[in-house]
């Protein structure tokens, strides 16, 4: 089977936090990136690898 780009975070294997403040600057009490914009996680589609299989 055959590995594609990952769709949501396009190969990289991060993506930008994931929770959703409105569409505004995150506070620092936010869990996943204290507040810092340059924050990135894991991507939970691809576990970090950037590929997924072709289907």
């Amino acid at each position: 089977m055959s590995k594609v780009n990952c769709p949501e975070c396009r190969g990289r294997g991060e993506i930008p936090c994931p929770l959703s403040y409105g569409g505004g600057p995150h506070p620092e009490s936010c869990p996943t990136c204290g507040g810092d914009s340059r924050v990135r996680i894991e991507c939970p589609y691809c576990d970090g690898d950037g590929k997924v299989d072709d289907e």
